[in-house]
């Protein structure tokens, strides 16, 4: 009865929660998005320009966007949003990155494409974070900001990256209670699988299949080669999450 419940309510608000949250500005062929305004003209020209000659010379596609707010949004599922709305990166190669920053909130993240996270690590795109854009952003100096997180990714990207302060991080604690979720969601699916599938938790589809994109997949589609830009949009979540 208790799990009937919670599905109800969980029916019920899901809607909701899923209305509130941030919306996802056009990408539109920009690849520097400045909602904040923030970012001086000659800096957004530039960066424009910067862009656009990695693109042509390595085909990596990076895009940069700036909002005021995360208006209480996770900025790990905006990022994937956004990365996955943008379809960043050429089809087949997932060579995408975003380099999101929330100014009201203080917090920053490089999102990182399939194709790129052995060269873009999640340590290094911290670093980049945390050495080369932090100082900016606390003088208030954001385009500058902005400018040094780019060069550090096409840096990185180029294996020409130097940290000259490099950062320790610490390794959360997982609760036992995920492993044990994680552990009793897969003895669900293989025993379905093994019954002939189907049902509210067939990986395929079902009652969670449309709340979770189609099931335990990775994010993205693809625009096709007709498109002037775009055409990866895969992300496993690598890149760093940090504040200033």
């Amino acid at each position: 009865m208790r799990v009937k419940n919670f599905l109800l309510i969980l029916l019920v608000t899901l809607p909701g929660i899923l209305l509130g949250q941030r919306s996802i500005p056009s990408h539109g062929g920009v690849w520097v998005h400045d909602e904040a305004g923030v970012i001086d003209p000659s800096i957004k020209t530039e960066l424009e320009y910067i862009l656009k000659q990695e693109r042509d010379s390595t085909s990596n596609q990076i895009g940069v966007l700036v909002i005021p707010s995360l208006d209480g949004d996770d900025i790990d599922e905006y990022a994937n949003r956004v990365f996955k709305e943008w379809k960043l990166g050429q089809a087949g190669k997932d060579n995408g990155v975003l380099f999101l920053i929330a100014l009201e909130d203080k917090k920053m993240r490089i999102e990182v494409g399939y194709g790129l996270e052995g060269a873009l690590t999640d340590m290094r795109s911290s670093q980049i974070n945390r050495n080369e854009v932090a100082p900016f952003f606390r003088q208030g100096q954001y385009g500058e900001g902005v400018k040094a997180g780019v060069m550090g990714i096409i840096q990185s990207i180029k294996g020409e990256y130097k940290n000259e302060n490099p950062v320790k991080r610490i390794k959360k604690k997982r609760s036992p209670w995920v492993t044990i979720v994680i552990i009793i969601i897969f003895i669900i699916i293989a025993s379905r699988r093994r019954g002939g599938g189907g049902g509210y938790w067939s990986s395929g589809g079902g009652f969670l299949g449309p709340m979770l994109g189609g099931g335990f997949g990775r994010s993205g589609g693809s625009w096709g080669s007709g498109s002037d830009f775009g055409g990866g949009g895969f992300s496993g979540g690598g890149g760093s999450s940090d504040s200033w």
